[in-house]
């Protein structure tokens, strides 16, 4: 299944690169200049130690204050392995456990540290996908049945966030649902992805950390306002290595448009299965600003160069400096999912 989903993504990244001009398309690849490719290389860099700030942020809440680069070396670590094997994101969870215990911190803290920052970074995600959706139908550019889809997306996304906040506050519902959700992912991930698929029981086990997770939250709200602004700061770095990706193809847009194409296309390759959203992130991105009015090509590359700087570049990094971590986590993910 994994492997077909790969395929998929690599069918559509090549797609992309088959319906483009090819003459425009490689105009405008040579047309950029290497100095513009530090600005997106450099949001990158700075989205990547925000988030382990966020980290470190919530760690020390936690009572274990980790230097600043050694969250930097986990996040990347486990951001990587986590590109590699796809499991809903069960195996980057996986890394940091293994990561933090080598740190000394233990393993039930290392659960509430990571839940408590997996929690308030999608939460936060939604809020942009929300913003997203509301600036693409307040540019009355959708008619008919995209305009009804835009629609039926923005009333979902605003009942989650409501629905996430009461689950915070109402603990008899918020355990209900978590039981619910972990029983209806196992018969999914089962259908799907038997391979990949944890057992009964660390499902029922991960839903009852998210439960103490949601408690950790609550105990210390007050000091999870510096991580949330964290987080916050993360997601506009990374919208911003996609609007300096446009800038370095000489076709520079609005933050609004940019905010658009990224909350749709970091929406489809969450949902998807495909490791790393390979290839639907770039052809729903694509397919977005093509929409709003930007060359095929010009959204093409700039998505290419998003990618490049956000996923490849820090994964190689990650390789390249950590490669005996990586081997150790990978080699312990796969035990870790059974």
């Amino acid at each position: 299944m994994v492997v077909a989903a790969v395929l998929l993504g690599v069918a559509i990244l090549i797609g992309l690169v088959l319906l483009a001009d090819g003459k425009e398309l490689l105009h405008t690849a040579a047309a950029i200049e290497p100095a513009a490719l530090v600005e997106p290389l450099f949001f990158s860099f700075l989205s990547y130690v925000v988030m382990a700030a966020s980290y470190r942020g919530i760690a020390t809440a936690a009572g274990y204050g980790l230097p600043l680069w050694t969250w930097v070396r986990i996040t990347l670590v486990s951001n990587t392995v986590n590109y590699i094997v796809t499991t809903a994101g069960i195996s980057g969870f996986a890394v940091r456990m293994l990561l933090l215990g080598q740190q000394g911190v233990p393993s039930g803290r290392a659960v509430l540290i990571s839940l408590a920052q997996t929690f308030i970074t999608n939460f936060t995600l939604l809020a942009f996908c929300l913003a997203a959706f509301v600036s693409l139908l307040t540019r009355q550019q959708l008619h008919g049945g995209a305009l009804v889809a835009a629609t039926t997306l923005l009333v979902l996304f605003a009942a989650v966030l409501i629905y996430g906040l009461v689950l915070v506050l109402h603990r008899p519902l918020r355990r209900v649902t978590l039981v619910f959700i972990a029983n209806a992912t196992h018969r999914l991930l089962a259908r799907m992805a038997p391979r990949w698929t944890p057992n009964r029981f660390r499902m029922w086990r991960f839903q009852g950390n998210l439960d103490q997770g949601f408690q950790f939250l609550l105990a210390r709200k007050d000091r999870m306002v510096g991580p949330t602004l964290w987080i916050c700061l993360d997601w506009v770095l990374t919208i911003g290595i996609l609007w300096a990706a446009f800038r370095a193809v000489n076709h520079p847009l609005p933050p609004g448009v940019v905010l658009v194409g990224f909350g749709i296309g970091l929406f489809v390759s969450l949902v998807s299965f495909v490791p790393g959203g390979l290839g639907l992130l770039e052809g729903s991105m694509t397919a977005v600003f093509v929409s709003m009015g930007v060359p095929l090509e010009a959204s093409v590359v700039a998505v290419l160069i998003f990618r490049l700087c956000y996923h490849v570049i820090p994964l190689l990094l990650s390789l390249f400096f950590f490669h005996g971590i990586v081997r150790q986590a990978l080699a312990r993910s796969a035990p870790a999912r059974g």
